[in-house]
């Protein structure tokens, strides 16, 4: 998967990035839009598992013992180095996903928390210097953001739609060298507001990500 494979959001975000970081927010989105293909292309749901376990067994691997070869794999391990073990989380909140039938709340819950996980993972690598409530927070209404403006609308019930609402706040300053979270947690807060609305999406929705990508806010 290439950064051109991913949502135009993320892709507006990861050109925030500093250079030699970019490799590895678009490696996180990229393995994050992966596993999320597997769990929407399962014909079964055993089929779905055994894709997530390969991927929950490589990141649990040490440098060492690591498989090298898979493009995506490899991403991971130069962008994540030994925090790359904690993205097992982000594999367990898809697979909560992949067995919800339909959807529900605690699903999304067990996302929302692995989605924060792999943020947190990233800004330790990169050495960002984040506080890590403010990650969590701003990562939190990403995860809800985006998921919720993919749902069908029957899927979109109004507990669902209250508890990503709930997440809204001002968001807390967070470091330049993660400044791609702060442009996915302005279009984030912008899409909960409206209820699960497209993250990118028109002009006034292009004017939020460049005024978080060069205020951070």
């Amino acid at each position: 998967m290439t950064v051109e494979d991913l949502p135009p959001e993320a892709q507006v975000a990861i050109g925030y990035a500093s250079p030699e970081h970019r490799g590895a927010f678009a490696a996180l989105l990229a393995f994050d839009r992966n596993l999320a293909r597997s769990v929407a292309g399962a014909s079964e749901a055993i089929v779905g598992q055994l894709r997530l376990a390969w991927w929950r067994d490589a990141m649990a691997e040490s440098a060492d013992d690591l498989p090298r070869g898979n493009p995506l794999l490899d991403a991971l391990a130069d962008g994540f180095g030994e925090q790359r073990q904690h993205l097992g989380a982000l594999v367990d909140g898809w697979e909560s996903v992949l067995l919800a039938e339909p959807i529900d709340r605690l699903a999304i819950q067990a996302l929302k928390t692995g989605r924060e996980a792999g943020w947190l993972a990233l800004g330790t690598a990169l050495g960002a210097g984040a506080d890590d409530t403010a990650v969590r927070l701003a990562a939190g209404r990403w995860a809800l953001a985006d998921l919720l403006s993919g749902l069908p609308q029957e899927d979109r019930t109004p507990e669902i739609i209250a508890d990503a609402q709930a997440s809204l706040g001002q968001p807390a300053p967070l470091p330049l060298g993660m400044r791609p979270l702060a442009v996915l947690d302005a279009l984030a807060r912008r899409s909960l507001a409206a209820g699960g609305a497209p993250l990118l999406a028109g002009r006034r929705s292009a004017m939020v990500a460049l005024r978080a990508g060069v205020f951070g806010r």
